[in-house]
């Protein structure tokens, strides 16, 4: 049609060219309905993406084929549309229309594969002579490099691979948006399943060499290395060239910074990338840098919001009627994971991704100690597991406010319990005499205010705690002596995983996780090592009820537990009241061992 193909003319991308619909149509005063004006606007939004870099199949997809989406998917077009395409595939004659409704009639297989793709392939070469943005034209030839190598287009091979040679070969003259040259070189150096059309490697080697001296951004430094590394692969000196251009890369970077936490990144990356790299020298001088880098000037930013009243009323409400202590004490071993449902904080945190343009932009590095980078948050699945403990620590915080009010108003209303008495109660509840002392300890030392001493005493209990439960389930973990090399059990993180599998509640989880390990709070670690001193209250409540819940399910070792009956205990941790909280433990070891007998 006239309208697709006047709409194409002198436009720098196909989305100008379906702007330019109506109002072409309007001035002409075309006889065209509304719907096919819309028809051919929409054909003109659809978009080449190209494959992600490394990929196996390099090219690009006409997007989007399936839906719900906008514009509407291509599959989702019925068969008046599909005859539009047809009959414009036909009739067209600027290259873009051609390219465009060639490729939509290869794509949804409206005619003959070989002859669409070949006729879609012929207008993509053209448009790299054309007026398009140059990543455009780009977009274009990686999909002229899908389709002929999809469909098996030999003959037009040696003409798409030179049209991309020549296309990178005039942007590293002009220094152009590096964009181009690195998809194009990367769909080049791709394996290929068949050689014929092949280039000389001279020419392609060449231009990789001159592209990883022509740019200097990290990011594209390090992408063109990797090119030079996937075909240098049997060069050593090519590929250690290309590695410490990369490496050197970062340390430039680290030069030009001023802030220092931007310096001490860079370096961190350098040191990071030279270990990969195997560049001894290289990783010496980046840690030596990064130890001497200036110190971080760090600035918080408060974050004020205001609960209501009734929230703290409700949750102390109960230990407000509470008859004894030991009656408030079991509500409190009753309560829920202070970091909340993990369906529900997942949901929040795959939200707060979802609206956070800024977090999608930005490389998000995680401080330890000492100003040093921990950590790089690399991909949305590590973006999201931050994003997650993010959540989860908020609900861990405002839990252990919760849980110390409650803690202080048993102590308030009802005293301090002997050491005697709550390890009696504890034992009742069928828990191990050592940990239930341990436990009993732990408590006591809170209510008198030594919330460091309380921290110290219960947290390794968690982990022993879990430990005995793995053992009941004759779970294998042990790591065995090898060599001069003492053989031990593994840490808490590595326990978690198998409980878990063994149906330990998820929710729970989460919570030890998140406040005792790594990742989150990281309260074993900086107990183990001395790095936590001024304990306050929330921590110290908090860290009792991490040990009180696996203390509370562990057995004596002298009771030989069917594996169901610790997995029930794993899976259903805490019952709801009114049952005093010894009762509730004896009566779940029962239930489970009636179902499993069932």
């Amino acid at each position: 049609m006239q309208l697709a193909d006047a709409a194409c003319e002198g436009v720098g991308d196909t989305r100008e060219a379906s702007l330019r619909v109506a109002k072409l149509a309007k001035d002409a005063n075309l006889p065209l309905d509304d719907a096919s004006i819309r028809e051919l606007t929409i054909t003109f939004t659809y978009t080449l993406a190209p494959h992600p870099l490394g990929s196996a199949q390099p090219g690009a997809d006409l997007v989007p084929l399936e839906g719900p989406s906008y514009p509407r998917a291509l599959r989702d077009a019925d068969e008046d549309v599909r005859a539009l395409w047809t009959s414009l595939a036909a009739s067209v004659t600027h290259p873009m229309a051609r390219a465009r409704c060639a490729d939509i009639v290869f794509t949804l297989r409206l005619a003959k594969p070989h002859e669409a793709a070949e006729t879609a392939v012929q207008a993509y070469l053209e448009l790299a002579r054309g007026s398009l943005h140059l990543s455009e034209q780009c977009d274009g030839l990686l999909r002229a490099w899908g389709l002929v190598r999809a469909v098996g287009l030999s003959a037009l091979m040696p003409r798409v691979s030179s049209a991309m040679l020549d296309m990178v070969d005039a942007a590293l003259d002009r220094q152009d948006d590096p964009y181009v040259v690195v998809h194009l070189l990367d769909a080049l150096t791709a394996p290929q399943r068949r050689k014929k059309g092949s280039l000389p490697d001279s020419r392609m080697d060449d231009l990789l060499d001159k592209a990883l001296l022509t740019y200097s951004d990290t990011r594209t430094v390090g992408e063109l290395a990797s090119l030079v590394r996937r075909r240098a692969a049997g060069d050593a000196m090519r590929v250690q060239h290309a590695s410490e251009v990369e490496v050197k890369a970062y340390l430039n970077d680290a030069d030009k910074a001023t802030e220092a936490f931007v310096v001490r990144a860079h370096l961190n990356d350098a040191a990071s990338k030279a270990r990969q790299l195997n560049l001894p020298d290289l990783e010496a001088i980046a840690v030596s840098r990064l130890q001497s880098a200036p110190p971080v000037k760090w600035k918080s930013i408060p974050t004020e919001f205001k609960l209501p009243n009734a929230f703290f009323r409700d949750f102390l409400r109960p230990y407000r009627r509470a008859e004894s202590w030991d009656d408030a004490l079991g509500l409190w071993f009753n309560t829920d994971a202070p970091s909340g449902s993990l369906k529900t904080n997942e949901a929040t945190a795959r939200n707060v991704l979802n609206k956070s343009v800024f977090g999608r932009l930005v490389t998000t590095i995680v401080f330890g100690s000492k100003d040093l980078p921990k950590r790089v948050l690399a991909g949305d699945d590590d973006a999201f597991q931050h994003e997650l403990v993010k959540v989860e620590t908020i609900g861990i915080h405002l839990h252990g406010f919760l849980l110390a009010d409650a803690l202080d108003l048993i102590k308030f209303r009802f005293g301090i319990p002997s050491l005697a008495e709550v390890e009696s109660r504890l034992v009742e509840a069928g828990a191990h005499p050592i940990m239930a002392r341990t436990l009993a300890k732990s408590l006591l030392l809170y209510w008198v205010g030594e919330f460091a001493a309380a921290v110290h005493l219960a947290v390794p209990k968690v982990e022993a705690a879990a430990r005995a439960l793995l053992l009941e389930l004759n779970e294998p973990m042990y790591r065995a002596a090898v060599g001069d090399a003492v053989g031990v059990f593994p840490g808490l993180g590595a326990l978690l995983e198998p409980l878990v599998e063994n149906g330990f509640d998820p929710d729970w989880e989460r919570f030890l996780r998140t406040f005792l390990l790594n990742d989150g709070e990281n309260v074993r670690n900086l107990t183990a090592h001395g790095y936590i001193d001024d304990v306050n209250r929330e921590t110290a409540a908090l860290a009792l009820r991490a040990c009180a819940l696996l203390v509370l399910i562990a057995s004596e070792d002298s009771v030989n537990r069917d594996s169901e009956v610790v997995r029930a205990a794993l899976g259903n941790p805490i019952a709801a009241p009114p049952r005093s909280w010894w009762q509730r433990g004896i009566s779940a070891i029962r239930a489970a061992r009636r179902e499993f007998l069932r």
